[in-house]
């Protein structure tokens, strides 16, 4: 069940909602895990009732899993946390890996190759990553032993499931195990509304309508048609804008349903077009995911490597080589290998793992040389164009069908290509109104409030606080209970549903 569909907007999440406070009104606060939970398993039943099964032994195995964690002490609970996040690990690679494993290593070691076809069930990826985030947590004493209940309805969370904002243990049940205050209800479920309302009109009215020119100039790129610089440069630039507001409208519907339930999740996008360094882009792209990599992967790779240089007393550049740019790399790679087992997306990994490198290299060489320097408007400017510069070369592989592909996109970008007209059919509107859609997206992103942005006084999204003053727009609005909101609102809502009509695809990372 998609959440662009009129079943999970008209159906579904209405009945989950009312049943909801209905439970907590007449059984209180302990109601609340069985009906999210309950609701979930349906959820994901009518999404891939095939993996139902996959799910739920692994949030019993993870359960287990922190129960021997909490029952032990020393080397034998350090031994408890590593077979569980390694199991977790395996298990994922596995199914993400497998067939690429089974295409590409007899070419590297020798031998026949072999199919591997693994089915990648609904969510893997986001449910294992909460799961291997709660036992490091147990492990490290940051949350005490889990309820059973709390703990299934913090992975079984449907509007979290599948794509995320990936939520930690220790910030979802305390809300779950809350008294209910009945009078935020009213609240909760305005500010649900409005960003389902945002979410659904980025994904089906801007997203997809990209869409109409991104993937056929993509599919025909693909099958060998050939492209000029400006076409090239426009289709990546148009899946990004694509991908922007599919992913960020995903991810305000997840954040909108979890708010008319009382929950608030954490931030996942902030205005990344608007950011001035590819540090500053991986803080407010995806950053939910961007949390995770920092506290369980770069933070246990960079303190043991630190102490290794230190021990050995190296000095201040192989000290930050050791301690901040090795773990930067690895972080980065992971993040962009993660989305699949595919050289585009190793190939993703390693421009992205190789830019933070450099960006980190650059602030460190330049932290003294810049005190006492008068920072000027331009700067910024340049900053910002050079940072989507980079991310739109390294999203030609992302999302392009293979390497040769990429290639000859890359190609086309420098005026390099074998062509410039031979391009598969557009919509009839052409390539003005293409044009036209782009920039508009662009002004958005550039221009007005981001989703959180026009919420501020609601606290939308969890330490809302340190994000209220980042990255101010130049339109400034803030979203009130008034007739006007609410039919701007309407505006956005209405013209939404009905364009489900025409086929609204699914959204991007639902596959990852």
């Amino acid at each position: 069940m998609a959440f662009n569909s009129d079943g999970y907007l008209l159906l579904f999440l209405p009945l989950v909602v009312l049943c909801h406070w209905l439970a907590v009104a007449a059984f209180g606060v302990r109601a609340r895990a069985p009906v999210l939970i309950v609701a979930t398993l349906a959820f994901y039943t009518l999404a891939a009732a095939w993996a139902l099964p996959v799910l739920l032994g692994s949030v019993v195995g993870n359960w287990l899993l922190s129960r021997a964690i909490v029952r032990s002490t020393g080397a034998t609970r350090h031994r408890w946390v590593t077979f569980g996040v390694v199991a977790n690990v395996a298990v994922l690679f596995g199914v993400k890996y497998g067939a690429f494993l089974g295409s590409n290593l007899p070419a590297i070691v020798g031998g026949n190759a072999f199919l591997v076809t693994i089915a990648l069930p609904l969510g893997i990826s986001f449910f294992t990553f909460q799961q291997v985030a709660f036992l490091v947590d147990t492990a490290r004493e940051r949350t005490g032993p889990a309820k059973p209940l709390s703990y299934a309805a913090s992975i079984l969370f449907f509007p979290t499931i599948v794509s995320g904002p990936i939520t930690y243990f220790r910030e979802f049940a305390p809300q779950l195990e809350a008294p209910a205050d009945r009078a935020r209800v009213p609240a909760d479920l305005l500010v649900g509304l409005v960003l389902l309302s945002i979410g659904l009109f980025k994904k089906v009215v801007i997203a997809d309508t990209l869409a109409l020119w991104v993937d056929p100039l993509f599919a025909g790129a693909a099958s060998g048609e050939t492209t000029g610089a400006a076409v090239a440069w426009g289709m990546t630039l148009g899946y990004l804008m694509q991908l922007y507001f599919d992913f960020s409208g995903y991810s305000d519907m997840a954040i909108g349903a979890a708010r008319m339930m009382g929950v608030r999740l954490p931030a996942n996008f902030h205005s990344p077009l608007r950011v001035t360094s590819i540090i500053d882009w991986w803080r407010r792209w995806h950053m939910s995911l961007g949390r995770f990599v920092g506290d369980y992967i770069f933070q246990p790779l960079a303190l043991p490597l630190t102490r290794f240089a230190a021990t050995r007393r190296m000095g201040r550049q192989a000290m930050q080589a050791w301690g901040v740019l090795l773990p930067t790399f690895c972080s980065m790679f992971v993040i962009g290998a993660w989305h699949g087992g595919n050289w585009t997306f190793i190939v993703f990994g390693l421009l992205h793992a190789s830019y933070m490198v450099v960006a980190e290299s650059w602030r460190f060489a330049w932290r003294k040389r810049r005190k006492g320097r008068v920072t000027r408007w331009w700067h910024g400017l340049l900053g910002n164009q050079l940072t989507l510069l980079a991310v739109l070369v390294a999203l030609v592989p992302f999302r392009a069908a293979d390497m040769t592909t990429a290639r000859h996109l890359w190609q086309s970008m420098i005026g390099a290509g074998s062509g410039t007209a031979n391009l598969p059919l557009l919509p009839a509107a052409g390539w003005s109104a293409f044009a036209a859609l782009i920039a508009l997206a662009l002004a958005i992103c550039w221009m007005l409030p981001n989703s959180m942005q026009w919420l501020d006084r609601f606290e939308p999204v969890l330490d809302w606080r340190g994000w209220r003053g980042v990255s101010v727009p130049a339109i400034r609005l803030t979203w009130a209970p008034t007739a006007g909101w609410a039919i701007v609102t309407a505006i956005m809502l209405f013209p939404a549903l009905a364009l489900i009509a025409r086929g609204s695809g699914s959204f991007v990372y639902f596959g990852y």
